[in-house]
């Protein structure tokens, strides 16, 4: 069985309360993002009249819209998972190996998941 090793120093108590300022922060921000898109979304009702071009820039629209939300909803899950790891003592380890994520990685994205070596794995191509 392998142990997750790593030399880099654990977050601080202090730095963690930091990261979840800035989660809480990023999380209202989201969630006045979300609210807009939602009632812009509201001035794009699906029409039955007007020509085909009409309907195909509202259909565009819309999808845009429908992408930025889902985007944005994912992005949240990320931020409340960051959150409850948190409150559980197990913020800043990566999912998949167990390491410490750097606190340089975490300045950049505190909700991240995984280290960098395991998300540029993640991302390679195959």
């Amino acid at each position: 069985m392998k142990k997750a090793t790593t030399s880099k120093k654990r977050i601080s108590a202090k730095e963690i309360k930091k990261f979840k300022e800035q989660l809480v922060h990023l999380k209202e921000e989201l969630l006045n993002l979300v609210q807009k898109t939602t009632e812009n979304e509201k001035e794009y009702p699906s029409s039955e009249v007007g020509d085909s071009v009409d309907q195909a820039a509202d259909s565009s629209a819309r999808e845009l819209l429908f992408e930025l939300n889902h985007g944005e909803r994912q992005r949240l899950e990320a931020i409340e998972s960051a959150l409850k790891k948190i409150e559980q003592g197990r913020f800043g380890m990566c999912e998949k190996c167990g390491n410490i994520i750097t606190k340089k990685r975490l300045k950049v994205v505190p909700y991240a998941r995984l280290c960098i070596k395991c998300k540029a794995k993640m991302e390679k191509p195959a």
